[in-house]
This record gives structure tokens, sequence and C-alpha cells, in this order.
């Protein structure tokens, strides 16, 4: 057991910093693109004057503005993004999956979580894994994350793990395929969604999850169980698969809009970069609650 361990630390050690190098170009890509929230915040852009209250430090009111009334206003700024951020990507053995030379979901998963994390310290927020006790802006929380997601230790198909309570209305953003049975992907975002202050759902497909390209007789073995489920002829049943999965994207949608999360659906055989430019994007339409 305790060299099946080692074993596992030292592949993921090996693969850290190519993961870093992946992540750090697609952060790259979309980092000039900055988009701010209209919200209070550390941002740079001014947005409104609001009045000052007892929870507000005095060094932040705006003495001209103030001496206009006989009241006290505090200048607030746009907030580049909506707080501290709760990252996971799927470990599951279906994310291990690939067909016609495209990267794994796992892989997808594991790039696009921490080129998030990248872009968010950038911005000045903190990152942390969900479920783990640390956060932070700095190297090391983004180290401590991309060896959890090296790692991949957690095998559990949806995230089971909320924010403690020091992280309480973080925003969670949640990587993986999402191909459990819907009631339990839906009991799993509803036990998240009152812990946090926001979320964005990406969806990671093969696209021969989506279109069911074989043709003849064939074997589909479910991964992690080694359960196998023979089809005689896969063209007879490719209308009706298409609809479930059509189906099943389209529930999951619907779920994270429930939560009042945003939902992003990339295909392995699609450019990361995009995917990731589309979610920066979304963060800056996502308001945590107590937000105006």
């Amino acid at each position: 057991m305790k060299l099946t361990l080692r074993r596992k630390s030292e592949d993921a050690a090996v693969s850290l910093p190519a993961l870093m190098i992946k992540a750090e170009r697609a952060a790259s890509s979309v980092f000039h693109g900055e988009h701010a929230q209209r919200r209070a915040g550390a941002g740079e852009k001014f947005w409104q004057f609001r009045e000052y209250d007892a929870s507000d430090r005095p060094q932040d009111i705006d003495w001209r503005q103030s001496g206009k009334t006989d009241r006290l206003f505090i200048r607030q700024k746009e907030r580049q993004l909506p707080q501290s951020a709760l990252l996971w990507a799927c470990a599951a053995p279906g994310m291990d999956f690939s067909t016609h030379h495209n990267p794994t979901k796992a892989e997808c998963a594991k790039i696009i979580i921490l080129a998030l994390s990248i872009l968010i310290t950038r911005a000045g927020e903190r990152v942390g894994a969900l479920g783990a006790a640390q956060m932070g802006r700095s190297e090391a929380a983004l180290d401590r994350i991309a060896e959890t997601l090296s790692a991949g230790l957690d095998k559990n198909a949806l995230p089971d793990a909320g924010p403690s309570r020091s992280q309480k209305n973080a925003l969670v953003i949640l990587a993986g395929d999402f191909i459990s049975p819907i009631e339990d992907i839906e009991s799993s975002f509803k036990n998240l969604a009152p812990l946090a202050g926001g979320g964005c759902v990406i969806q990671i497909l093969d696209p021969a999850e989506i279109n069911l390209p074989w043709h003849g007789r064939a074997i589909f073995e479910e991964p992690g169980t080694g359960r196998k489920e023979p089809a005689q002829n896969i063209e007879s049943i490719q209308d009706a698969y298409a609809r479930k999965i059509e189906s099943h994207i389209k529930s999951i949608e619907a779920l994270a809009r429930d939560c009042g999360w945003h939902y992003v659906l990339h295909r392995t055989d699609q450019s990361i970069d995009k995917t990731l430019a589309d979610i920066w994007l979304s963060l800056s339409a996502l308001t945590p609650k107590g937000s105006a």
C-alpha cells in the first residue's frame, strides 16, 4: 500500500511541470482580455459612490465627495472577479477516456482548472481546491492546487466536499464529464449551492461520447468497474443515444442555471484556449449572494 502511494506521488511529481506549463500558456492566451465585474471590490476602475457605514474603513472615505454634503461617502471600484474561488476537477476513472488522438477529459479538466486558478490569483483573488483547508493568492497556493490535480486521489465522479465555514460564499468552479445519473448530479449541486457565492460548471466530453461514431458490433466497458455491455449494431442505437445525451446535457445546464451558476460545454477536440476565454468572460456575469 505504501509503495503504491509513493509510486503515485512520484508519478504526480513528474507530471507537475508539464501541467503548469500548459496551464500558464492557456492563462496567458486570455489574460490580456480581463473582464471586470460591475460590483464593488479591489479593482482599478471607479464604479460608484456609496454612503459610509460602520463596517467600512475610515481610510476609504472619499473626502472630496463627502465635502459636497453632510454625509460621508466611500469611493467604490469595480471588482475584477466575484470573490475567492474553490476549484474542483473530476479524477474518476472515466475521465481518462479519449479517442482520435484527442487529449483525455482528465487532462483538459486539469489544464482548465489550473489556468483559471492562475488567472484568478493574477487578479488578486484567493484560490483553493474544493474541500481543502488552505486558500491563498501566492505561488504556493497554485502549487497546492497543481499537486492536488496531478495526484488525482479523489476518484469520486461528483464533488462531495463543500466549502468550510471560512470559505463560505466563495465562487465554486467544477470541471468534469458529469455523466452520472442526473439525480446524483442534482443532489451534489444542491448540497454545494447554499454554501457557494456563485458557480461555474464545465462539462468536458470526448466527441465520441456525443456522436457515438462507431459502426457494427462493439462492447462498451464501464471505467473503474469493468462491467461490459455489448451492442450488436451500433447504428441501430445512434439516434436514441443522441437524444439521450442531448437531454442529459440540457438537464445539467438547467441544474446549473437553477443554482444561479454558469454552464460551459467543452469538447476535447476543441481549443482549450477558446473554452477558457468563454469561462473567463462568464465570470463577469456571476453575482454572489448579497450583491446588488
